[in-house]
């Protein structure tokens, strides 16, 4: 009964699941899921080694499936934007 009640508190803890890929072309890994019902892409911050105080990963709203193609290219940009505050 207690396996119960304790499964039912992770469940009601749930935010949402992430999913592990790979990019078939450069062999990067990156997570896909849902948080709240948002789908996002979560990517490691290739910048870290730059700045210790930098986060770790960096999480993006996902786009639609047509845009896909742009959303692995458009993180490093954005990253390269950061180290520059």
């Amino acid at each position: 009964m207690s396996d119960t009640k304790a499964n039912k508190e992770w469940s009601d803890r749930e935010l949402g699941a992430l999913w592990l890929n790979v990019n078939q072309k450069t062999n990067e890994k990156y997570l896909t899921g849902h948080i709240n019902n948002e789908k996002i892409i979560m990517f490691k911050n290739k910048f870290k080694e730059d700045n210790p105080k930098a986060p770790d990963f960096r999480i993006y709203k996902q786009k639609d499936q047509g845009e896909k193609a742009e959303a692995t290219a458009a993180p490093e940009q954005e990253e390269q934007e950061d180290d520059l505050i």
